[in-house]
């Protein structure tokens, strides 16, 4: 499971749920105004030292994480290319045009890609939920249902991927062999889908009948245990990543 937190002491752990998330939007908001290769580039650099720096993700790991978007990638780079047509010819073969400018639009979409998945990844890995809920809740305002339900489902993706290991494990010590054809693996995948998704069921009754047990929802408010105070340095990053993206939004 990639997107969960893993707990640490990094300078991005100890910062604040909502200035990292005005982080994450404001690199967002860079990676979707900006449309070229280099800019694009220039992106990823940052935030892949940010990962190693602001919350010690070594690049190793960075590379781990991200290595199932190359199969993504490197067909909506050749797709991308196709697409664009004009500009100044580098080659032609029948059908196939490629371009300066296709390599470069295609560069960027591809690139962005990757931004917008290391900066959301280094927000989950770095974030608490129970501190992310809590922030919705007494600095936002969101109500406390809505957010607790946000908390539920973040906590149960790692669980439900542990019982899909356990069934995968359970069907291997049974005999059950890999799957050959189209179909056999379609009817193989099903009843996979079918059993975590009954587990996932199962789960879901159990934590209504305990929130019902304790009474959650009966009032308008609710207390935390944990106090999360996101301090002045929060503020403060949270200000300059919000300048720093308004001046290089209109410099470049």
């Amino acid at each position: 499971m990639l997107f969960q937190y893993n707990g640490g002491s990094s300078p991005l752990h100890r910062l604040g749920p909502l200035s990292k998330l005005i982080w994450v939007g404001c690199f967002s908001l860079l990676s979707m105004a900006w449309d070229t290769t280099l800019h694009e580039a220039a992106l990823l650099v940052v935030l892949i030292a940010v990962a190693k720096l602001g919350a010690r993700l070594t690049l190793v790991r960075q590379l781990r994480t991200m290595s199932f978007l190359i199969g993504l990638g490197i067909p909506y780079f050749i797709l991308s290319i196709m697409a664009v047509r004009e500009g100044y010819l580098l080659m032609s073969w029948g059908p196939i045009v490629i371009t300066v400018e296709g390599l470069d639009i295609a560069g960027a979409l591809t690139l962005r890609i990757f931004v917008l998945f290391l900066a959301s990844y280094i927000y989950l890995s770095t974030t608490d939920p129970r501190d992310f809920v809590q922030s919705l809740n007494l600095r936002w305002r969101v109500p406390y249902r809505f957010a607790f339900g946000i908390s539920v489902a973040l906590t149960f993706l790692p669980l439900l991927e542990e019982e899909g290991r356990t069934i995968m494990a359970a069907r291997r010590v049974r005999g059950q062999q890999p799957p050959r054809g189209l179909r056999n693996r379609l009817a193989y995948w099903s009843g996979y889908a079918a059993a975590v998704l009954v587990n996932a069921v199962r789960r879901v009754q159990q934590t209504a009948l305990a929130m019902e047990g304790k009474g959650f929802g009966a009032y308008a408010d609710r207390t935390y245990l944990r106090t999360l105070d996101n301090g002045r340095s929060g503020y403060i990053y949270a200000v300059i990543a919000v300048i720093a993206t308004a001046v290089l939004w209109w410099s470049l």
